[in-house]
């Protein structure tokens, strides 16, 4: 290999996967899942507690702010807990 491929190589990011717990509404498990795979490659969702509504949302870095702003789009209709009144 020459030096300007070896160097192009060592300054390539790989890709590392990131996940997190997430706790939503139970009923909505099967909804976010079936969202998540509309959009290719974006994320995938694991349940880990479907009583509970905990599940593992599992993205690759490059894509987490893409997950993210998506999780905050739906934000209202995923959330367990009441909203808080004024």
């Amino acid at each position: 290999m020459n030096l300007t491929l070896l160097s192009l190589l060592h300054d390539m990011h790989m890709p590392v996967a990131v996940e997190w717990p997430l706790v939503i509404r139970p009923e909505k498990i099967s909804w976010l899942r079936f969202i998540l795979e509309g959009y290719d490659g974006l994320a995938t969702l694991s349940t880990l507690a479907s009583e509970r509504g905990l599940v593992r949302v599992r993205t690759l870095d490059c894509h987490f702010m893409d997950t993210m702003r998506l999780l905050e789009a739906l934000a209202e209709d995923l959330t367990p807990f009441a909203p808080s009144t004024p």
